[in-house]
C-alpha cells in the first residue's frame, strides 16, 4: 500500500499521540497521577510516530519473510528510543531516562525484554489501530486532510520554539531549591512564566529530574462488587475461555483443530463473553437460591441469547455461523433443547463454582492498574470488532460479485482476502 505525504504525517501526528497516551499511562501506573510525559507541551511524542512510519513504510516490503520482518521491528523499535533518548541529552544536557532500559543495543536483558514488549505492542497496532487510521485518512477530504496536518505541524513548530527558548534561558539548574527561588522570580515575565511552567512539568513527567512523590496509599478496591469494569472483565475471560472450550469441543468430536474466534485477531468468542456477561448480571442475585433456579434461569436466558446472536448475524451480516437443522428439538436451527441444557449447567457452574473465585481475582488488581488495562483492552476490542465486521461485510460482496467502489474497499479487500476469512470464520455461510 503506498502513501502520500500528508497520509504519513497525518499517521505519525496519530501515532505520537497514542505514544503521548501511554506514556501518560505509563506514569499513571508508578505513581498513581496524571502526569504530561512528553517532552513537548502539547501531547504528542514524536518518536513513537517516527518509529510506526518506519514500520508503515518497511514492514509490507518484507512480506512474507518473518525473520526480517521480525529483526525490524526489534531494530527500528530499539533506533527510535535511543533517538529519543539522544534528543533528550542535547535539549536538556541529562538523561531522563536510562537508556539501557530501552535499547538492545546496550546488550541488558532489561534492553531486551523492553524491546521486545514495544515491538508487540507495535505489531499490535498495526493489525489492530492503523486499518481503522488509514480508514479515516480515506474519509477525510484532501483539503481538509491536509489543513489539519499543517495546522498541527504549525503548533508543533511553535511549541518547539517555546521548549527553546525555555532551555536557553534557563539550563538545567544544579539544586531543586535554587530552581524553586528562580522561578518564582521569573513568573514576573511572560517569558519567565513560560519557562516556570515547562520546567515545572518536565521535572514532574522525568524522575531523574526531581524524584518521584511517594505513591499515596488507598483503600480503594479496584471492580469491587458488581460494576462495570468486572463486567468488563468476566467478557474478556469468558470469550477468551469460551473459544478455548469451543476449540477443545470441536477437536474432540471431530479430530480436527478448527479456529472458534468470532474476531479476525485473538481467540476470542464474543457469544460466550457476552453470554457470561449477562448471566452474571442477571442471575448474580440468584447465588443463593437453590441450583434448580439457576439452571432454569440459564435454560431459558442462554437458549434465547443464542437464538437471538443467529438473528443477529443474519440480519446484519447476511451470513450464518452455526446451524442446528439436523439436530432433534431445534428451533429453526439456531438453538435447540440440548444446548439449551448446556445453557443451564454452564449457568449453575459459572455463578456457584467459577464467578467467585474470579471475582476476588479481578478484584486484587491495583486500581490504578486495573483501569488502566480495562479501557485499553475495550478500545483494542472494539477495534477487533470493527475491522471483523468490515472484512466480512466485503467478503460477503465479494462472493455476491461486488468489486471495490472505492480506496477503503480495496484495502478491506488486500488486507483480508478470502482465505484469511474462511480460515477464521471456517462455518461461516452466507445467506
Amino acid at each position: 500500500m503506498e502513501y502520500n505525504v500528508y497520509e504519513l504525517l497525518f499517521f505519525l501526528i496519530c501515532y505520537a499521540f497514542l505514544g503521548w497516551c501511554m506514556e501518560v499511562v505509563y506514569m499513571a501506573v508508578r505513581t498513581g497521577k496524571f502526569c504530561n510525559r512528553g517532552f513537548f507541551n502539547m501531547p504528542l511524542c514524536l518518536s513513537y510516530g517516527i518509529t510506526m512510519d518506519l514500520l508503515i513504510l518497511v514492514i509490507p516490503s518484507l512480506n512474507g519473510a518473518y525473520v526480517l520482518q521480525f529483526t525490524a521491528f526489534m531494530v527500528i523499535v530499539s533506533a527510535g528510543a535511543q533517538l529519543a533518548d539522544d534528543m533528550s541529552v542535547r535539549v536538556t544536557g541529562k538523561k531522563l531516562w536510562k537508556n539501557e532500559e530501552h535499547s538492545i543495543y546496550a546488550g541488558r536483558k532489561l534492553g531486551i525484554v523492553y524491546t521486545l514488549a514495544m515491538s508487540a505492542a507495535a505489531l499490535t497496532v498495526l493489525l489492530l489501530i492503523h486499518p481503522l487510521l488509514y480508514v479515516c485518512a480515506q474519509m477525510l477530504p484532501d483539503f481538509l486532510l491536509k489543513i489539519l496536518v499543517l495546522t498541527i505541524l504549525i503548533l508543533l513548530a511553535a511549541d518547539l520554539l517555546v521548549m527553546v527558548y525555555t532551555v536557553r534561558k534557563r539550563p538545567l539548574l544544579q539544586g531543586m531549591q535554587d530552581l524553586s527561588e528562580e522561578l518564582k522570580e521569573q513568573k514576573r515575565t511572560i517569558g519567565g512564566w513560560l519557562a516556570a511552567h515547562v520546567w515545572r512539568r518536565l521535572t514532574k513527567a522525568y524522575p531523574n529530574l526531581k524524584p518521584a512523590d511517594a505513591e499515596e496509599k488507598s483503600g480503594y478496591v479496584f471492580a469491587r462488587g458488581l460494576c462495570l469494569d468486572k463486567i468488563i472483565w468476566v467478557f474478556f475471560i469468558s470469550a477468551l475461555g469460551g473459544d478455548l472450550i469451543e476449540t477443545v469441543y470441536v477437536k474432540l468430536t471431530a479430530d480436527i483443530w478448527m479456529s472458534r474466534s468470532s474476531v479476525l485477531y485473538g481467540s476470542f468468542s464474543i457469544v460466550w463473553g457476552v453470554g457470561a456477561a449477562l448471566l452474571t448480571v442477571l442471575l448474580h442475585g440468584f447465588s443463593d437460591k437453590e441450583d434448580r433456579f439457576i439452571f432454569l434461569g440459564g435454560f431459558f436466558l442462554g437458549g434465547t441469547y443464542e437464538y437471538l446472536c443467529s438473528v443477529f448475524t443474519e440480519v446484519f451480516f447476511g451470513t450464518v455461523f452455526w446451524d442446528y437443522s439436523d439436530m432433534p428439538f431445534n428451533i429453526g436451527g439456531r438453538t435447540n433443547l440440548l444446548f439449551c441444557i448446556f445453557w443451564g449447567i454452564l449457568a449453575l457452574v459459572w455463578v456457584k463454582i467459577c464467578y467467585p473465585p474470579i471475582s476476588g481475582w479481578i478484584e486484587k488488581i491495583p486500581p490504578v492498574t486495573g483501569k488502566i488495562l480495562t479501557w485499553v483492552c475495550v478500545v483494542l476490542m472494539t477495534c477487533d470488532v470493527l475491522i471483523s465486521a468490515m472484512a466480512m461485510i466485503r467478503y460477503v460482496e465479494r462472493t455476491e460479485g461486488m468489486p471495490a467502489g472505492n480506496r477503503v474497499e480495496q484495502f478491506v479487500d488486500e488486507q483480508y482476502p478470502d482465505e484469511m476469512i474462511e480460515w477464521v470464520w471456517p462455518n461461516l455461510k452466507i445467506q
